[in-house]
Order: C-alpha cells, then sequence, then structure tokens
C-alpha cells in the first residue's frame, strides 16, 4: 500500500490550498473527497458530463476557480473523490502516521495511508427544527444552493427564504438566474437590529471591502427584480397537506400572522463546523459561537492538538472560502515544514502573504457573524415537533428525557440523551440534532452550551452497510 506524505480530507477551498503548498515542496499528495470532482460547496462543479454555461462566473469565485484549474492540470496530485472517510486511525507501526478508513459509491471498506494527515472537511447548515420543517419542499439553503450551482436545477418554483443568515441575499439572486420567483426574504431580525450589530466592526471590515460591495450588489439586484426582503419577520411554522409538501410560510408580521404562499421554504440560520473526523481522532474542539457546532482547536500554524493532524477551514469555525483557502495555504505549508521540505525560516517567510490576508479578514467575518447570529431568533419547536428526524424523536420526548437525567444528576452531556430517548442515535449520527439538543440542554442546566459534553464520536464516521464491514474482514 503506498504511503502518502499527506493526505487531506475535502476538496473545497481550504484542501486544494494546502495540496498547492504541499505539492510544490515535493511531497507526495492525496486529496479525498465524498465529491466526484474537486472545489467543495463554494465551488460546487456540475458532473463532469455536463455542460452549464455561465456556471459561477462572478468575482467571489475567480480566485478559487483560478486555484481549482490549477490543481486539476496538476498530474502529481492523486485525487481520491467519492469517498468517505469513516475514521483517522494513529498507525506508526505500519510506516506511516495515519490510516484512514475509506467508503466508496461503489461500497467496500478501503484504506488509505499517511504520514500526516490535514482535515478540511468545511462546514454544513444548521437544522433548525420547528413546525412543519420535515415537509417536502422545506429545505436548508445549502441544499438549493447545490442543485442549482451543479445542475442547474431549481427544486420549487415559488420561493420563500428566511432565516438570520445573509447568505439569503446571495441564494435568491441564484434562484432567479436559474429562472424561480423569489417570493421574498424574511430577516427574523429588524434591519436596525442588523445595523447595530455590524456597527461594532464597520471599521475593521472596509480592510476587506469587497465582501460588503458584494453584498450591497446583491441587495440592488434583488430590488431591481423586485423581491420583497423582510425584515422583522420570524417564521412561526411551515404549513402544507402532507406528501403534498409545503405551501406557505408563516411568519411574525407588523399585524399579526402572515402567511406567504410558496412551493419551496429554505431556511437560512447559520453553519455548523464539520468536526467529526477531528473529534475522532481525539483533537481538542471548542463550542462554535455562535451558530454552535464544535470547532477545531489548533496553534497559529494550523496543528490540531494531535501530532501529525492539521486542520483548515470552516473545520475550524465558519469564516468563508477566501478565509479557508488563507488558512489552508498556512497548513500546508507548515506540512511542508515538519516533513522536512521547507527550513523553518523558509516556511515563516511564506507564511507571512496568507497569514495577513487571513487577518485582514477577521473584521468581516466578526460583523458576518455578528449580524448573522441565530441565538435570539431561533423558532420553538412544539412539543410535537421533530428534534431528531433520524429516529422520530420530537421535542417533547427529548425534554422529558433532560429533566429526568437532571433528576439524577446536573452533569450530563449529550450521549446521556441520547441513551435515554434515541436522539442522535440515527444516519446522520447527531449532525443535525446534536446542536439543538445541546442547547436545550444548556438551558436546562443553567449552563454555556460549551459546558456541555457533545456525542461522543465513534468509528465509524459516516453511515455504511454492514455488509461492506464483512466483506473488508473477509
Amino acid at each position: 500500500m503506498t504511503v502518502f506524505d499527506i493526505a487531506i480530507v475535502g476538496g473545497g477551498p481550504a484542501g486544494l490550498a494546502a495540496a498547492e503548498r504541499t505539492l510544490a515542496a515535493g511531497l507526495s499528495t492525496c486529496i479525498i473527497d465524498e465529491q466526484q470532482r474537486a472545489g467543495g460547496q463554494i465551488l460546487r462543479q456540475p458532473p463532469a458530463a455536463f455542460s452549464v454555461p455561465g456556471w459561477l462566473t462572478g468575482a467571489p469565485y475567480r480566485k478559487g476557480r483560478a486555484l481549482l484549474a490549477k490543481l486539476s492540470d496538476d498530474a502529481k496530485l492523486h485525487w481520491l473523490g467519492g469517498q468517505s472517510v469513516l475514521g483517522i486511525t494513529p498507525d506508526p507501526a505500519a510506516g506511516a502516521g495515519f490510516t484512514l478508513a475509506l467508503s466508496g459509491t461503489m461500497g467496500g471498506v478501503s484504506e488509505v495511508q499517511a504520514k500526516r494527515v490535514l482535515v478540511a472537511g468545511g462546514c454544513y447548515d444548521m437544522p433548525v427544527a420547528l413546525p412543519g420543517w420535515t415537509l417536502p419542499g422545506v429545505m436548508s439553503a445549502g441544499a438549493v444552493q447545490t442543485l442549482v450551482k451543479a445542475q442547474q436545477v431549481l427544486p420549487g418554483q415559488r420561493v420563500v427564504l428566511f432565516g438570520t443568515h445573509p447568505l439569503m441575499i446571495v441564494l435568491a439572486q441564484q434562484v432567479i438566474e436559474a429562472g424561480g420567483q423569489v417570493e421574498a426574504v424574511c430577516f427574523a431580525q429588524s434591519f436596525a437590529q442588523m445595523a447595530k450589530a455590524a456597527l461594532a466592526y464597520l471599521p475593521r471590515a472596509i480592510a476587506t471591502p469587497a465582501p460588503l460591495i458584494a453584498a450591497a450588489g446583491g441587495m440592488a439586484a434583488l430590488r431591481r427584480a423586485g423581491v420583497k426582503v423582510r425584515y422583522g419577520a420570524p417564521v412561526l411554522r411551515c404549513e402544507g397537506e402532507g406528501l403534498g409538501g409545503v405551501d406557505q410560510v408563516v411568519i411574525a408580521g407588523p399585524n399579526g400572522e402572515e402567511a406567504l404562499a410558496c412551493d419551496l421554504a429554505a431556511m437560512c440560520y447559520g453553519f455548523l463546523p464539520q468536526a467529526d473526523l477531528v473529534r475522532q481522532a481525539g483533537a481538542g474542539v471548542r463550542w462554535s459561537n455562535p451558530a454552535g457546532g464544535w470547532e477545531a482547536v489548533h496553534d497559529d500554524a494550523m496543528r490540531s492538538t494531535v501530532p501529525g493532524l492539521y486542520v483548515a477551514g470552516e473545520t475550524t469555525g465558519v469564516a468563508g472560502s477566501d478565509a479557508a483557502m488563507a488558512e489552508g495555504a498556512i497548513a500546508g505549508l507548515a506540512i511542508a515544514q515538519d516533513a522536512g521540505a521547507l527550513t523553518e525560516r523558509e516556511a515563516a517567510a511564506a507564511m507571512r502573504g496568507p497569514r495577513s490576508t487571513r487577518k485582514a479578514m477577521q473584521g468581516f467575518i466578526d460583523l458576518l457573524r455578528a449580524v448573522a447570529d441565530p441565538r435570539p431568533w431561533l423558532p420553538a419547536a412544539s412539543a410535537e415537533t421533530l428534534l431528531c428526524r433520524c429516529e422520530d424523536i420530537p421535542a417533547g420526548a427529548v425534554d422529558k428525557a433532560i429533566a429526568d437525567a437532571l433528576c439524577v444528576g446536573p452533569s450530563f452531556g449529550a450521549s446521556a440523551i441520547k441513551l435515554r430517548c434515541r436522539a442522535g442515535m440515527g444516519l446522520c449520527q447527531g449532525r443535525s440534532c446534536e446542536h439543538a439538543l445541546i442547547r436545550r440542554i444548556a438551558a436546562a442546566r443553567g449552563c454555556g452550551e460549551g459546558e456541555v459534553e457533545g456525542f461522543r464520536p465513534r468509528f465509524p464516521a459516516r453511515a455504511l452497510a454492514i455488509a461492506d464491514l464483512l466483506e473488508d474482514a473477509e
């Protein structure tokens, strides 16, 4: 079996930027990604057999597309697409730092060995449980964006976007360009509240004006298209007739409840770092504010708390693709230094550029997090609302399990509730409901979310068929 100098988990902006540096240093490099083609969510490529005219031609995508084009032409890069990493295990006895177990689209389990590993797994939409959220046609913003970007498919024609995150402005533009009709973009917070949250960070955010200019351009484009952008319009519930799917979103308007007709409702309250493998490998994480989830702890060269394991991009906290590329470049240089391909002085000199870039972005990142903070605006789930969709566990059952655990003692975490009611025991392994469960536990215990222990990460980090494991054992 080939032992790579570096295995990179994730083929998005961070992973590609790291690979650019490790390949330049002469290190054998493989990228493992669940998608067949590189680029991640921000550069979601169409299938190779598709031709999509005008694919991602806007200014926000130019830097990433240039990097993608450069790496796609590099024959030295080993691309392992359509593969999920099930676990990362230290394996010094085999002459490699780690063994990575993989499952592919064709079934079965395989292994890759690497002296060092970079986890650049990106992030995913934060699901929010509210009445009606399991109706067909109620989706996350990221899911809609994936279909529009990669396959030019709109899962509905009359669209309502709701939540707290300004990404809704970008998605609304993409829906319109794809031929859909955006009925409304509903921000739960008022415009005055958003402006007040932004004001403290605006002086530093101006250091990188491009995102602010893009946001202003997006708002102007929606005005020209006649799209209503509603502020102070929190969504109460989604309604529809069973399998017929969603047909309206009910918001709290200035004069009481107001129904907005639609056949697609896309929620966007924020994003959670993809840190499953980092946690499974035993590396340190911390609660990610304000949206939640767990972000990887690292030093100034993107080294995690496990020797030989590096992290970059949204895995370290959701900050956008440009920040991810800067972090990936830093990580790639640190890997090259630790592998002896660069001296400490050479690595430090090369890191100055991406470190300066990443530092300059922090003002806008802080502004965006403050403006998009979902915590005051998360919809209330009724007792009957499913909190864990995989196992069909309603919020009332979760709250009862928490109350029962409190009777035993105050120091319990998410796994204790899983044992009592099965929440988090399904195919997604808690990725959808862990953040909501931790918030409810923290509220009941009267502590911060970061003080609540999350689910215990175990192998496999992704669901797979038992038959695949049995075939591997033969």
